[in-house]
């Protein structure tokens, strides 16, 4: 193949689409990466609190020390707007705290080690086809030129531009929440083994508040909202919360970040002839916390094999790449669309509603069901379990009718 001929594109230098192109690599397809940006891997966009379970689904367990800033968070304390707090505890650590900057260029570096070539500052402007091909236009710093596929995985992230070129839905823009999250020192009054939340809208409409520690003194402190500027929020959240100020007032901040997540959940086809859509740019990220990184990746992984083997059968049709779908959607689809749920009841309480359902919870047979059952990944587990908990069902039965009535 000449320099503008490939087997797979990948566009979109993220973790989903680091971890696709490695996979299709790694089986001996030729692979070339385009990202727009100057460099892949030196924009961080999440809290990083990656679980161990999902690291190891992603064979990523293993992890070079220096990427983990707090190997020990075991569970979470979550604060309700009158400032009581429910702990919810593991045995043993069940999730790290990275450093996404180095955690993005290590996936890099797997990538290239097996083959991947990577084009930065490249924008892919178009994509059209052509005999059962693909013709990709790019832009940007490198001249305008074009190269041929036969295969495409998309995963532009947040705001992908190419779904509608090729007849694909875009995660919803309805569902939007906006990040602003500082990294700070000098914290006081921490527990490095637990995440906090913070369930308060007067500070986070439309989602919560973190502290993530990255050891006793330092953390990760964050919010997301549907209400902009974010960081006025998160600003507020510093300044006035009764509990997570007097932690806070002597904190400096020492990097600060900003993002966006899409939280209307996976968007209804993710495939179509010789394309197929991953991670951010799929909706393949959970409306709860957030998070993208494992199940964005685990659909990544699936999108890599299979476009190694339609390479390997000269198949890029439709149909043959509808594997993709039912292989990511057979893991986690349920799941996610459990969360939605989760999330969009959890905004339709009141304060009031808040405080009534962590006083619930709190109850120890109720916060032993959560922390045996719970698991960051897999809440439909924990949901199910937590709805044949017979003290929750008046309290589910009054603030649900309400809910529906508002769908």
């Amino acid at each position: 193949m000449n320099a503008n001929e490939t087997e797979i594109v990948v566009v979109g230098g993220g973790p989903a689409g680091l971890i696709s192109a490695k996979t299709a690599a790694a089986k001996g397809r030729s692979v070339i990466l385009f990202d727009s940006k100057d460099k892949i891997g030196f924009h961080e966009h999440c809290a990083g609190l990656l679980s161990i379970q999902g690291l190891k689904d992603l064979n990523l367990e293993k992890l070079p020390s220096g990427i983990i800033q707090n190997n020990s968070i075991k569970g979470a304390i979550i604060f309700s707007p009158s400032g009581k707090s429910i702990t919810v505890e593991k045995e043993q650590p069940t999730a790290y705290v990275v450093n996404r900057e180095k955690f993005n260029i290590h996936l890099y570096n797997l990538a290239t080690e097996v083959g991947v070539n990577t084009e930065t500052s490249s924008r892919v402007l178009k994509v059209e086809r052509e005999n059962k091909s693909l013709i990709l236009k790019l832009g940007k710093k490198n001249a305008y030129r074009k190269v041929v596929s036969r295969i495409a995985i998309l995963a532009e992230g947040r705001f992908p531009q190419i779904n509608k070129q090729i007849g694909l839905p875009i995660p919803s823009r309805n569902s939007i929440v906006f990040s602003s999250m500082y990294m700070m020192k000098n914290l006081k009054d921490i527990n490095p083994n637990f995440v906090e939340i913070y369930q308060d809208q007067r500070f986070a409409p439309g989602f919560f508040t973190w502290i993530i520690p990255t050891s006793d003194t330092t953390a990760k402190v964050g919010l997301a909202s549907t209400n902009v500027p974010a960081r006025n929020f998160l600003n507020l959240f510093i300044q006035k919360h009764p509990i997570a100020r007097k932690k806070l007032e002597n904190a400096v901040i020492e990097k600060r970040t900003n993002g966006a997540i899409p939280l209307g959940s996976f968007i209804r086809k993710t495939f179509t002839d010789n394309i197929m859509v991953v991670g951010d740019a799929a909706g393949q990220t959970k409306p709860t916390t957030g998070g993208g990184v494992i199940f964005g990746g685990v659909a990544a992984q699936f999108a890599g094999q299979i476009a190694s083997d339609a390479i390997i059968q000269e198949r890029y049709d439709a149909r043959f790449l509808s594997q993709y779908s039912k292989l990511w959607k057979r893991k986690f689809s349920s799941n996610l669309t459990i969360m939605r749920l989760v999330r969009n009841y959890l905004n339709s309480l009141n304060e009031k509603e808040i405080n009534r359902l962590l006083l619930i919870l709190n109850n120890p047979k109720v916060k032993h069901k959560i922390s045996e059952k719970g698991d960051v990944d897999n809440q439909k587990k924990i949901v199910m379990n937590l709805l044949t908990e017979m003290r929750l069902w008046p309290f589910i039965i009054k603030t649900g009718f309400k809910f529906l009535l508002n769908l």
